[in-house]
């Protein structure tokens, strides 16, 4: 192992180390916690497809979509939630 080697390896543990030590909750981040929203993801056996649907306090935040897997719907559910946390936040989308 030559110098540079040592080096980078050095960066980057102290990489790591730096960033588990700032973070108090190094779990990943989910939507689970957000009461608010309502995902529901239904299983059509005829077509083994997924629908999904979003809802936010009630009211339906997303189109019916149809998705091939279950793991592309629960990712798209999150994608959803996530823009719509940034729209109620910047203020484009009105809080219920």
């Amino acid at each position: 192992m030559n110098k540079n080697d040592t080096r980078l390896i050095r960066l980057y543990i102290r990489e790591q180390l730096a960033r588990n030590m700032s973070t108090l909750d190094t779990g990943p981040n989910t939507f689970d916690d957000f009461q608010d929203y309502e995902t529901n993801i239904d299983h059509d056996i005829v077509n083994d497809t997924y629908t999904l649907t979003v809802h936010y306090k009630g009211d339906k935040i997303s189109d019916r979509t149809v998705f091939t897997t279950y793991d592309e719907a629960h990712h798209h559910s999150r994608m959803i939630i996530d823009k719509h946390r940034v729209q109620v936040m910047n203020g484009e989308t009105k809080e219920n």
